[in-house]
């Protein structure tokens, strides 16, 4: 497995990956390529030889309250390649990123239905805050919002 930045040349097979793993919520082209170019957001890809890409993380840095934030904007690893520790390797490596920047809090929000991401993200250190997001999701799904303090 090869974990490196995603780029411009990536953008049809995130598109396409979004679209794989979130079939009623996925991020559009124009929303995807903005993420690639922004200087204040992060896509890590997965991939395998011949370099097809099996997952990514998305991430960006965000004012909350005049302190920048870490913001794990979305995770998605594709079926077959779950539980190998992809996706673990990618939220360390977004959090190296974030590190690297100066940012000492990580947010994300997970839907109050999915127990297995929200186990995930405790395994790794995060928390469940208070803070329910309702109708967060296209479907109308709630929000779960969770953090993670930075060293």
């Amino acid at each position: 497995m090869n974990y490196c930045k995603a780029n411009l040349l990536d953008l049809l097979a995130i598109e396409q990956l979004e679209k794989d793993c979130f079939p009623t919520e996925a991020f559009n082209r124009r929303l995807i390529k903005n993420l690639l170019i922004n200087t204040k957001s992060f896509i890590i890809k997965a991939t395998t030889p011949p370099w097809k890409i099996m997952g990514n993380i998305i991430g960006i840095i965000k004012k909350e309250n005049s302190t920048s934030l870490g913001r794990i904007f979305s995770l998605c690893i594709l079926d077959e390649y779950r539980k190998k520790g992809i996706a673990t390797r990618l939220v360390q490596l977004l959090e190296e990123e974030f590190s690297l920047r100066g940012i000492k809090k990580i947010r994300l929000e997970v839907s109050t239905h999915n127990t297995i991401a929200q186990q995930f993200y405790k395994r790794l250190g995060y928390s469940m805050s208070t803070i329910v997001l309702p109708g967060f999701y296209n479907d109308g799904t709630d929000a779960l919002v969770m953090f993670k303090n930075l060293p």
